[in-house]
This record gives C-alpha cells, structure tokens and sequence, in this order.
C-alpha cells in the first residue's frame, strides 16, 4: 500500500514491532503532513506505519486524519507517465489556504520528486513552492514556478 498524508495532527499510541501490543508512555503526536502508511485494523483501531515505526489510532481519528488522502495524492515514488491517470473532474480552481468559500476546503496537491532513497515532494503554492521530506516541510520562493523539480549541476 502507498504512502497517505495526515491533514491534521493525531495523537497515537507507539506498538512493539514484534508482538503489536502498545509500549508504556505517552502517545506520540504524529504531525500534519506526515507520510503514514496503513498496516491493517485491529478492532476499532487503525495501525499504520510513521519513520519505519508502528503506531496504532483510533479508527475514526484516522478516517478523519486521511479524509480524501490517499496513495495517488501522495505517490511513494514518481509514477512514470504511463501511469499517469487523468482526473475524473476537473479539479477547482485554487483557493488560498484558510479562506472558507462555502465550497470544499483547499487542498494541496503534492507531486514527488526523484530524489533516490528519500521521500521528498513539491506542492505549488502562491509565490513558490512548499518541499516535504520525510516529516519536515519548507517554503522554496519561486514566483513565476520556474523550479522544474531537479538540483543544480
């Protein structure tokens, strides 16, 4: 299963990688962004995957935490062009972070980036760019969008 990204912040439980039960301390805040990955339910609980760890959540705090998220919005590694689908709609036009349009909330649309071993994506915002790697976000001003994703010689 592919990489989801949290739209919000969740509280989680860490899990013993062997045996699955939750390990004594407090819950571990999972940051917005983060790139989980499912690993199954248990009961009402969602167990998933955050920096090679294994944590466990409340199922419906998860379904919220991942609400229209998924594997093809936040690809593990770039897909080649073949396998690139167009959307069924066309997408709305952007609408600024934290502005409520009566519409459904902005959203950001992360492309990943070939970078090797790491897990880094782009998403187009006004003025630049915001980068992802791993849990770590960071703003690259670049007004006219001129950066096409690869380093300097």
């Amino acid at each position: 299963m592919g990489k989801i990204s949290l739209n919000k912040r969740i509280e989680a439980t860490k899990l013993h990688e062997r045996t699955g039960a939750p390990l004594a301390g407090p819950e571990v805040t999972i940051p917005f962004g983060a790139l989980v990955e499912s690993a199954g339910t248990d009961r009402d609980r969602e167990r998933f995957r955050y920096l090679g760890e294994l944590y466990s959540v409340k199922q419906d705090i998860f379904v919220a935490a991942t609400k229209g998220d998924g594997p093809e919005d936040v690809p593990a590694a770039a897909p080649a062009p073949a396998q690139a689908t167009a959307p069924a709609a066309p997408a709305p036009a952007p609408a600024a972070v934290g502005v409520t349009t009566g519409a459904a909330p902005a959203r950001l649309r992360f492309e990943a980036l070939e970078a090797g071993a790491y897990a880094v994506a782009r998403a187009k915002v006004a003025g630049g760019w915001l980068v992802t790697y791993g849990s770590g976000i960071t703003y690259y001003p670049d007004p006219e969008h001129l950066w096409d994703g690869t380093s300097a010689e």
